[in-house]
């Protein structure tokens, strides 16, 4: 039960998050893999070269990203709020 919430949280929410976000901090020079997409060699944080040049970040990784997007503006709310 516990890792079916957690993948939900990590794939639906976080994954989504960095999908629509990366690209746009970044203005384009970060894509975010598919979600599906085939193995590839990746560094500790989850980034990699495309075949044409590009940077690519690692979907699993992104994922963990847009949960600590989350989690930092959950801590900002209540910072704000107190």
């Amino acid at each position: 039960m516990i890792d079916l919430i957690g993948s939900i949280l990590l794939d639906a929410l976080g994954y989504t998050t960095a999908r629509l976000l990366v690209p746009l901090l970044t203005l384009g020079r970060v894509r975010v893999q598919p979600l599906r997409a085939g193995p590839q060699r990746h560094n500790w944080f989850g980034f990699a070269r495309g075949a044409d040049g590009s940077c690519q970040l690692e979907a699993t990784m992104a994922g963990w990203y847009g949960l600590f997007f989350w989690g930092a503006m959950v801590i900002a709310a209540l910072a704000s709020f107190r």
